[in-house]
């Protein structure tokens, strides 16, 4: 890591505070100046990205090589910290595809750790998941965890086995989501009153919120305070996309971007399943069935500007929130002693420079 100090300007801009300023910075932002400067440029925290599937062609379920390929491509998309995530998928299929992943703290790297979506949800709310959904294993985790460090397990609370599950996970430290189910207000509740439960891709893949049957969309507006969504204004209309502000105080932003994302318009296969790129959707050839997101951090930032979100709510939704949901309080935040995961954007948005560990990343 260089030891040379880097100075940027511009406003700056945290979940709590804007002001215009300088940030000086190596590894970790050593200082910041209040200024009174005139400037076109904000400074905002790195994007972190809980929920991301693959980019470019690449897909976490094919190995380091293309867990490293795709999260480079989100890296020059201003996602300084990414979890990626698997899909449903056997054990071996899965230990394979995390096999190298010791690498990643070998180098100068976005990667955080891992989010396993299934294998643990219902096989009736599979979305585009493969089926090969199974009931939960302790086993199952531990032996990945031994590759990887697991942060996040999506799984369908109502499946026989969860509550020693639930225990077990917590206890090694493994936040939990509820996703892919059809629990529930109930169900969902009982776990929430013991645990710190988030909600995967909110209103999507999960029973709803109908006036009369109460189900795991209700539990989250109702009792959640951490959340993902996804922000493509495909999978949730942007009026669904306030309610859940209003309601959820942590609600923070995913992409869910699955290997399409980057590619131009065509067919495309992953894990023998065809999905087809329609500019801005991706779906299961053939139907109009989501096949996951096909867009990045920035172009969440930008959509979330179009609702009228102020800043500092967006930088709370793309950043400071899924750094709060995981514990980790260096990242998601411009402050002192805080790692130099910096953004710098013009005035009209675009990214400018990022700065991952302090290090400018060049496109």
């Amino acid at each position: 890591m260089s030891k040379k100090l880097i100075s940027i300007k511009g406003n700056i801009i945290n979940f709590d505070e804007t002001f215009s300023g300088e940030i000086i910075f190596d590894q970790k932002i050593n200082k910041i100046n209040k200024l009174n400067i005139k400037t076109n440029d904000f400074i905002i925290p790195g994007f972190i990205d809980l929920h991301c599937h693959g980019a470019n062609g690449f897909d976490t379920m094919d190995g380091w090589d293309s867990i490293k390929k795709m999260t480079d491509y989100h890296l020059k998309k201003g996602t300084t910290s990414i979890l990626p995530t698997t899909w449903t998928s056997t054990f071996e299929h899965t230990f394979n595809a995390l096999k190298g992943f010791e690498n990643y703290n070998k180098e100068n790297s976005n990667i955080l750790g891992v989010h396993l979506e299934g294998p643990f949800i219902n096989p009736n709310k599979l979305g585009a998941q493969p089926p090969l959904a199974i009931n939960p294993s302790v086993d199952f985790v531990k032996k990945l965890q031994d590759l990887a460090p697991i942060k996040v397990i999506t799984l369908a609370p109502e499946l026989d086995g969860m509550d020693y599950f639930i225990e077990e996970a917590n206890k090694l430290g493994i936040k939990i989501q509820f996703g892919h189910s059809l629990a529930d207000y109930d169900c969902c509740a009982r776990f929430m009153s013991n645990y710190n439960i988030g909600f995967t891709h909110l209103y999507n893949a999960m029973s709803g919120n109908h006036h009369r049957s109460s189900g795991v969309l209700t539990a989250a507006l109702d009792l959640g305070s951490f959340a993902e969504i996804i922000c493509d204004f495909n999978h949730v209309s942007k009026e669904s996309i306030k309610i859940a502000k209003k309601c959820i105080e942590n609600l923070y932003a995913v992409t869910d971007a699955m290997g399409a994302t980057g590619l131009k318009n065509g067919v495309y296969n992953f894990f023998n399943t065809k999905v087809e790129k329609k500019d801005k959707i991706a779906v299961l050839e053939g139907t109009n069935s989501l096949a996951g997101s096909i867009i990045n951090m920035h172009d969440t930032f930008l959509n979330l500007k179009q609702l009228n979100f102020s800043l500092n709510d967006i930088v709370k939704m793309t950043s400071f929130n899924a750094a709060k949901y995981l514990g980790i309080d260096d990242l998601g935040y411009l402050g002192k002693n805080k790692i130099s995961n910096i953004l710098v954007l013009d005035k009209n948005f675009n990214l400018k420079e990022i700065y991952l560990n302090g290090i400018k990343i060049n496109e």
